[in-house]
């Protein structure tokens, strides 16, 4: 490979990685924000335990799950080959200045703050830390839709969600890999020491 080529292939894969950064950036109030790295996991719900919360998908509607990490779960709401919104719940102890949008909220959902974030975007802040969101894709979704699709998660079931606590308890250490472990002395039974007859 030429010296030419290596430098326009480099050149090329720097500006669609800015491009990439460029086109991302209108998006990133949306996005699950935060750094989850400082933040200790018995502090946050895993994402798998969203999943059952999530509303039940309409006749001819299918819902898809898209990603799930900690903190974090997402799915498309589709009819037919149509995506018609993704549906999200966060845990915002990994991104703090989220619940600060629901602040000033007037407007509730089964008593939750109600926020709409543009055209195509309704969110709602459960028990003060979980953030659940539609948005509309393609042509989208009007207002009372994506309400209906909050309204129909399982907000209770959310609010009862708590961070499955490790207890700190250094006497209930976890078992280590094999061949890690530390020695384990066992008593030998005592045998008696036989005298020579005389």
């Amino acid at each position: 490979m030429s010296r030419a080529l290596r430098w326009g292939l480099g050149l090329l894969l720097i500006a669609g990685l800015l491009l990439g950064a460029f086109l991302f950036l209108p998006f990133r109030d949306w996005l699950p924000g935060g750094t989850v790295g400082n933040v200790a996991k018995r502090e946050v719900v895993n994402g798998t335990a969203f999943n059952r919360l999530f509303p039940k998908p309409e006749l001819g509607e299918q819902l898809v799950f898209t990603q799930e990490k900690r903190g974090f779960s997402e799915a498309r709401l589709k009819r037919g080959d149509e995506v018609l919104a993704l549906l999200a719940i966060s845990d915002t102890t990994t991104a703090p200045a989220a619940r600060s949008k629901y602040a000033g909220s007037t407007a509730v959902i089964q008593g939750w703050p109600l926020v709409d974030q543009g055209p195509q975007v309704s969110g709602l802040l459960v028990a003060d830390r979980f953030q659940v969101k539609v948005i509309g894709q393609g042509s989208g979704l009007d207002t009372e839709r994506r309400h209906e699709l909050l309204g129909a998660f399982d907000l209770k079931g959310l609010a009862a969600l708590k961070p499955a606590l490790k207890a700190k308890d250094e006497r209930t250490a976890r078992a280590l890999p094999p061949g890690r472990q530390a020695p384990v002395t066992v008593p030998l039974p005592k045998t008696a020491v036989l005298e020579p007859a005389a």
